[in-house]
């Protein structure tokens, strides 16, 4: 599938274009482009369609707005869009969107204008600029002024600009002066304050005899300068004018890299003794570009409109790069720095105040004011003695002119405060571990966070460092390096390093050997700057020690993300006080908060975490805090469970939690759901870890309250892994209620996960089990258990029995809730057979005990069952009726399988009544929700919708 941004939007499959009707469609496709690859939550969503007027049913209008674009997108467009918590993401390959194309040439002509060229850069900045339809995503005129994606659309507007410029560079180089100076003018009417447009204009009609016109376009910058911005015209601007009062008509021999440029700055004496500027002296202080470098877009185009910002606003902040050690901060930099250096000629100055070296060597502010200078040209005589002064006369020498400031790996704020022009016209970048917060509260600083690479971002590092041929011999191998090496660069550096020294090895071979390695010795390098370990240390070693105390605890977390509330309880300690210092590991970016208000670190830092851990901390401390943890997580779920289904028995646990452990307080079934859904892949990693950890009695409970929200949301293979370790727990307690209460619910799990046999045996043992304790409530759940069993086998006289002997003893214990399932069953059966005014009755008085124990989930199922007697007898109205209401309700409780069956039944309905339009979105929700679930069902589904 391809897309196009650089003008209103559109998509278009192998078959040809495809037609997005819906505004909210398209703004919801626009959006999920924007950021591909990435997850965009639903709030995030909802605010984009509705703004802050949110409709009452905004969750499932989105819901019924991404079903469309999924209809819309086709089969394969379908599949890309997935739901992944807490939102959507659209998987997009790389050269599918025009504006990726767009990219690739101007790289092109970037390269051709360092080579100079001219012809090259032409004809890839045309080829650019032909791909332009218009503003981008001109139909959706709402993102431009979102705060969250106008900084992208104004990245790629600004791409357009640069294309632009350069095409009238290479016209101007190439003699190609036909009607170039009036698209200058109409150029430089629509963009009054972009100095290349004018600069373009004055050589223009300069170079036509057009002497008089160009001083004016000069004079006409000069004067818009001023009143807009209370600024200049920069050295470009000024050297064209040199040039032209000097009557020089052609370009200058001058590499575009390092011209046009402005007169240089150094430092003489005045007649006070201090230094001021004087022309002699241009620094050009960047570092090499690393020739790796990849990936990075997103944050490329935020640095790009960031500078764009500055151009149209006088300046801008310092922008602060962050990100944990290894991340690659100082490679973005250097890299964009490269990049745009051509807009700041006055110079570009960098220092590497190394704020975390090992040996405590960082540079003071007075050095670095001191190297500053002197890189300005100040001779080390006239360097003033006091840190004041030294500011003083570098804001001084700034002022007024365009310098570029690279201050790398700096400590904290007061680290960067003193070395920061007082400059609109300069830019200063700093890079940090620290996020700082101090400079971006007072002195406007504009953050870029960095965290570790995307895994097709990842992969295209290494492949450039370890060569296209070995990646194409060994593919897998180097999938697997990349998620050995968390997507690190710094680690995925080391990799590519060892894979370049030992040419003969294949990849396979050396992801063996790091597979192999213990912890974090797979990537230790051959100094401390390419030591992960080493990396790691110098921000951990900033922390207080309870912040390094939380650090090494919350490796006993799994993962992947943890929220302030179960830190407590791991730490034992309140949630003000775990929230400082969780704030304090991510202000050292050791951790990362999301958008949820988790907070998550990348594998290789929590595999740090656990070496630190064996070392610091005693076995009986670590073995402590899981048990706090795992007790949190099981008050909390045994809430969030009775919440979903009131009739849960519940695991005998004390009203209160023990000491340290603060549960959460869920209030209704909305809460539990979310909570459920936030904290799933933690929860079923905690029961395994608590079952290896000795703690039996709790994993078999956490696993047992679990068992609600793992069978309806459809989480089968989940909930076989809980049960298992269940079991497990349980054999070891010796408890036979426990035995059998596993053994059934692994035998629920494992009926979904296509090993019905061992379902099968699993369900026998309870039942013995159960009959051995006179278990009665026990031996009727199971009854039901078997009888949906012989359901799936498609064998309903044997599910009609078993669903009798379980309504005969629910009867017997006098158990409502339990008798009025056994019930709905029954009528369900009876109805398949023909007998259908029985079938209705059965069902109907099942209805009326769910509705007073309030019991949504039986609820909703006994009105699928009532729509299946109603289409039985024909009734295909009330039949379809039954089916949206059943539907309905099974969604509000998230019981994502039994939802998409009632949505299968009512496509069936919708399609026998004549309505296939209707009977089409019925099971195209139907289709999607068994294809997230991975349901073999999906497949029948799909050939009604012709897949």
């Amino acid at each position: 599938m391809r897309f196009g941004l650089l003008g209103p939007l559109t998509a278009q499959d192998a078959a040809g274009p495809l037609v997005i009707g819906s505004t909210k469609v398209r703004i919801l496709l626009g959006i999920l482009l924007l950021k591909r690859g990435q997850v965009v939550s639903s709030d995030d969503l909802k605010a984009a369609l509705w703004g802050t007027a949110l409709p009452a049913t905004a969750s499932s209008s989105l819901h019924n707005h991404v079903t469309r674009l999924r209809r819309t997108l086709g089969p394969e467009g379908a599949t890309r869009l997935r739901s992944v918590p807490p939102g959507y993401v659209l998987d997009v390959d790389r050269g599918a969107l025009d504006s990726d194309r767009h990219e690739e040439l101007l790289g092109t002509a970037r390269t051709a204008r360092l080579r100079e060229d001219w012809p090259t850069v032409r004809r890839a900045c045309a080829a650019a600029l032909e791909l332009w339809r218009g503003s981008p995503l001109a139909d959706l005129p709402g993102l431009g002024h979102s705060l969250q994606y106008g900084p992208g659309l104004q990245a790629l507007d600004e791409a357009r600009l640069v294309a632009l410029e350069w095409r009238c560079e290479a016209d101007l180089w190439l003699g190609r002066y036909d009607g170039l100076a009036a698209e200058l003018y109409a150029l430089t009417e629509q963009h009054p304050l972009r100095e290349g447009f004018h600069r373009h204009l004055m050589v223009a009609l300069h170079r036509t005899d057009r002497q008089a016109e160009a001083l004016a376009v000069f004079h006409r910058l000069r004067r818009i300068l001023a009143d807009e911005l209370g600024v200049s015209p920069g050295r470009a601007v000024q050297e064209a004018l040199a040039d032209i009062l000097r009557g020089h008509g052609e370009p200058t021999s001058e590499a575009p890299a390092s011209a046009p440029a402005p007169a240089p700055v150094t430092a003489q004496t005045a007649g006070d003794g201090t230094a001021s500027p004087a022309t002699g002296h241009i620094p050009a202080q960047l570092p090499p570009v690393s020739r790796y470098f990849s990936g990075r877009r997103a944050e490329l185009a935020r640095l790009d409109a960031l500078l764009d910002d500055a151009r149209r606003h006088a300046g801008t902040g310092p922008i602060v790069v962050s990100g944990p050690g290894g991340v690659g901060k100082t490679t973005l930099a250097v890299h964009w720095a490269h990049r745009v250096r051509t807009d700041f000629p006055d110079g570009q100055l960098h220092l590497n105040l190394r704020g975390f070296a090992p040996d405590g060597s960082a540079v003071t502010p007075d050095g670095a004011l001191r190297s500053l200078l002197e890189g300005l040209g100040v001779p080390r005589a006239r360097v003033p003695a006091s840190q004041e002064a030294r500011t003083a006369l570098f804001r001084t020498l700034t002022d007024g002119r365009r310098y570029l400031i690279l201050l790398d790996n700096a400590r904290d704020a007061a680290h960067v405060r003193p070395l920061l022009t007082g400059s609109t016209t300069s830019l200063t970048v700093v890079t940090s571990r620290d996020q700082l917060l101090g400079l971006v509260a007072v002195e406007d600083a504009q953050p870029v966070a960095l965290d570790v690479l995307s895994p097709d971002e990842a992969r295209e590092l290494l492949t450039a460092r370890v060569g296209h041929a070995r990646v194409a011999a060994d593919p897998g191998a180097v999938d697997e390096a990349v998620e050995l090496a968390a997507r690190l660069p710094l680690a995925l550096a080391v990799v590519g390093a060892r894979a370049a020294v030992t040419p003969a090895l294949s990849l396979t071979r050396l992801v063996e050997r790091l597979r192999r390695a213990r912890g974090l010795d797979a990537f230790t390098g051959s100094d401390a700057w390419s030591d992960v370990r080493a990396v790691l240390s110098w921000s951990y070693e900033t922390l207080s020690t309870d912040a390094a105390h939380l650090f090494r605890l919350l490796a006993v977390h799994p993962g992947p993300a943890i929220t302030v509330s179960v830190a407590g309880s791991l730490a034992a300690l309140p949630s003000p006080r775990v929230h400082a210092l969780l704030t304090e590991l991510a202000e050292a970016n050791l951790v990362t908060e999301g958008a949820d208000g988790r907070y998550a670190f990348h594998d290789l830092l929590r595999t740090y975490a656990v070496e630190l851990g064996e070392q610091a901390d005693a076995g009986t401390s670590r073995r402590t805090a899981l048990r706090r943890m795992t007790e949190h997580y099981l008050h909390t779920a045994q809430r969030g469970a009775l919440l979903m289904d009131p009739q849960l028995a519940p695991v005998g646990l004390p009203p209160k939690a023990g000491r340290g452990v603060d549960p959460e307080h869920l209030a209704d079934i909305g809460e539990a759901r979310e909570w459920f859904t936030g904290e799933h892949p933690a929860l079923v990693e905690t029961v395994v870890r608590a079952g290896a950890a000795g703690l039996d009695l709790a994993c078999w409970q956490l696993a047992y309250v679990l068992k609600t929200y793992l069978s309806w949301g459809g989480h089968w293979a989940d909930g076989a892994k809980v049960q298992t370790a269940a079991l497990e727990a349980a054999e070891r307690m010796g408890d036979a209620t426990a035995r059998a209460r596993a053994h059934r619910s692994l035998a629920a799990a494992l009926r979904w996960t296509a090993r019905d046999p061992e379902a099968g045996t699993h369900l026998r043992r309870a039942l013995d089990l159960f009959s051995a304790e006179g278990d009665l409530l026990g031996q009727a759940d199971v009854h039901l258990d078997l009888a949906g069993r012989y359901e799936q086998r498609e064998r309903p006289d044997e599910a009609l029995n078993h669903n009798q002997r379980a309504l005969d003893l629910f009867r017997a214990l006098g158990h409502r809730s339990g008798e009025a399932k056994a019930l709905n069953n029954v009528g369900y059966f009876q109805a398949l057979l023909g007998n259908h005014a029985e079938a209705l009755a059965m069902c109907d008085a099942a209805r009326l005990v769910f509705e007073e124990l309030g019991d949504r989930r039986s609820l909703a199922l006994t009105w699928d069952s009532l729509g299946v007697v109603h289409q039985e007898t024909g009734d295909l109205e009330r039949a379809a009726h039954c089916f949206r209401v059943s539907a309905e309700g099974l969604r509000e409780v998230g019981a994502a399988y039994h939802e998409a069956v009632a949505l299968d039944h009512l496509g069936d309905v919708e399609s026998a009544a004549g309505r296939p339009e209707r009977a089409r979105e019925a099971w195209q929700g139907a289709w999607e929700l068994l294809d997230v679930l991975r349901h073999d069902d999906a497949e029948a589904v799909g050939r009604k919708l012709g897949r």
